[in-house]
């Protein structure tokens, strides 16, 4: 399974309003988790940005802990979510949705970790057919 952004921080972050239910999902399917480098810096500003220093380097070690696995993105991957970007224009995607497309080929997984209906109901991978968006 791709872990996008807003999955992880609801996740992580235990006093968000889909916490519950996106940990119970994940508890419940045990999925292995590939974490994207662009969702990482997202993830990153917006726990430092609104939870502070501390939650940030809980969430930091947490990602590093070896529960999850921390993918690449080489400059062919690059050439790949630059042209999704291409594709979805009109969308406003950005380089780490379309990071998570190239990701769900590579993986071999239509399934993706994210509260973004909008995109990801939308984006396609890029063998054809559809997402199944998590949880």
């Amino acid at each position: 399974m791709i872990a996008d952004t807003s999955g992880l921080l609801s996740y992580f972050i235990e006093s968000g309003s889909q916490h519950d239910r996106v940990a119970a999902w994940i508890e419940a399917k045990d999925p292995d988790m590939v974490v994207s480098p662009f969702v990482i810096g997202e993830i990153d500003y917006l726990v430092a940005t609104r939870y502070g220093v501390q939650w940030e380097l809980e969430v930091l070690r947490e990602l590093a802990g070896g529960a999850y696995h921390l993918a690449t993105i080489d400059a062919d991957d690059l050439v790949a979510a630059t042209e999704v970007v291409e594709r979805y224009r009109d969308l406003g995607i950005g380089i780490t949705d379309a990071s998570l497309v190239v990701l769900a080929e590579r993986y071999r997984t239509r399934t993706i970790l994210t509260l973004d209906q909008r995109h990801f109901n939308v984006l396609r991978p890029l063998d054809g057919g559809h997402f199944k968006v998590a949880p």
